[in-house]
């Protein structure tokens, strides 16, 4: 077993940060029971529980506790031992921990039970054991892996309650995220098992119901060889000015090209980049180059502006996450035509439908003007999509890969973005091809089935 895996089997005993009402009541010297006190828990394992109150305990002390768990109706009542006081800052209170002395086994199940469906951190390592893509935990069913596009349920768990996804979700989030979650009803962020193992969060309501999903965030940035990207990712790094566009649909790998195309300028030249993203996923350490990431929401109110004031930062690079709004396209147009290289993703099936994405963003009367920059600073576009290998042991990448020749940019000039395609087609001298010629190549090294093919092709 190597030291991560070690790491996540230490956590076992690690306590899981979350409130749960209980009711205690001091034994005295002589057997009596102090009057009872409410307090919530700070922390809790199957051994035992922190909790905050304003009386003084000692040390060894023993006190009768009922704690109060929404999953039954009735409490469950523990005999305990004080095992730790610490004082909280500015004299509010005391922060209790206690050891569980006894309580009936049927009861000591039911902790440890509740305890394992409450323990967010023990599903992602199971998710990381599993190599899943995505966690979700979502009201009415057990938490659920995506693992090479195929769903799988976590054994041993049953559906998930609305109490147990609240609790759950929010045992990793901040009062500050909470706070901001609770006002706009979405949340993103990432979120940490420790430095090498990172989860893409969104938390969101579904009919009601606080739910979450978790994507996988590879430790390891990959090289283009690594990632089987197009060598021309290469040259894309190497130019001074201009937008290059990574596309595709949700799960296809946009921010890991990003993210190796940041690494390799990183390696590469001194530059200054300026990286807006939402949430920070791949932490980039400085080589060559001088490299600032700002999360959306945290560090800057929005992509829009955080681009406008990130061109006063100095910068050669800037990572805009996602062109989401007019804003932001507007902003990148003009930062690609005084002279700064524009890295930036969009949900886009393929290179044409990119550019009417874009343009279409706009109204009418501004389409033009859209049209007519767009065809000056678009340096290239690449279009992704994952598709499963033969033998479902990992996800293959496909690509379309649009660069920009005179007659390209003629062609967006003009909006008469049909004949693209055949651009693209007759391109390969220029390192230009089709996402079906991309498909094609992989089936020809048997890297996927002719069924992948017929399913993910448009042509063939």
């Amino acid at each position: 077993m190597d030291k991560n895996l070690q790491s996540f089997e230490k956590r076992k005993q690690n306590r899981i940060p979350i409130e749960i009402p209980i009711r205690y009541q001091k034994i005295l010297s002589d057997n009596r029971l102090s009057e009872e006190n409410e307090s919530l828990t700070r922390n809790i394992n199957k051994d035992g529980l922190l909790f905050k109150t304003k009386e003084i305990f000692s040390l060894g002390e023993k006190i009768k506790i009922s704690v109060l768990l929404p999953a039954i109706k009735h409490p469950i009542h523990i005999l305990a031992k004080v095992v730790r006081v610490e004082e909280i800052e500015f004299k509010k209170g005391y922060n209790v921990g206690v050891n569980f002395l006894e309580f009936e086994d049927e009861n000591r199940n039911f902790i440890i039970s509740y305890i394992e469906h409450m323990d967010i951190m023990r599903l992602l390592e199971i998710a990381y054991k599993e190599n899943a893509s995505d966690l979700h935990l979502t009201y009415g069913l057990p938490p659920i892996l995506r693992i090479y596009k195929k769903f799988k349920p976590i054994e041993g768990i049953e559906p998930l309650t609305k109490e147990v996804l609240k609790k759950m979700i929010y045992s990793i989030m901040n009062e500050e995220q909470i706070k901001i979650f609770e006002g706009r009803k979405e949340m993103n962020f990432a979120f940490s098992l420790n430095p090498k193992f990172r989860f893409r969060v969104n938390v969101h309501y579904q009919r009601g119901v606080v739910e979450a999903a978790f994507r996988s965030i590879p430790s390891k940035i990959g090289s283009l060889q690594e990632l089987r990207l197009s060598s021309i990712i290469e040259d894309f790094t190497n130019l001074k000015s201009g937008i290059v566009i990574i596309g595709g649909t949700t799960g296809s790998g946009k921010t890991t090209t990003l993210s190796a195309m940041v690494d390799l300028i990183n390696r590469n030249r001194e530059a200054v980049i300026i990286c807006l993203e939402q949430p920070i996923e791949y932490v980039h350490t400085n080589i060559k180059s001088i490299i600032k990431q700002r999360e959306v929401g945290v560090d800057t109110l929005s992509f829009a502006s955080g681009l406008k004031n990130a061109l006063r930062q100095d910068p050669d690079v800037i990572l805009v996450g996602e062109m989401q709004d007019v804003k932001t396209i507007q902003t990148a147009l003009v930062a690609a035509e005084t002279g700064h290289l524009i890295l930036t993703s969009l949900h886009a099936s393929d290179s044409v439908d990119a550019i009417n994405r874009i343009i279409s963003a706009f109204p009418a009367g501004q389409q033009e003007q859209i049209c007519l920059q767009l065809s000056h600073c678009l340096q290239g576009i690449v279009t992704q999509s994952l598709l499963p290998a033969k033998y479902g042991t990992k996800l293959i990448l496909a690509t379309e890969v649009l660069i920009m020749t005179d007659a390209a940019r003629n062609l967006i000039k003009t909006r008469t973005l049909s004949q693209l395609n055949s651009i693209i087609q007759t391109g390969a001298q220029y390192g230009m091809h089709t996402m079906d010629k991309s498909i094609k190549r992989l089936y020809d090294e048997g890297g996927i089935t002719k069924e992948t093919v017929m399913e993910y092709s448009k042509r063939i």
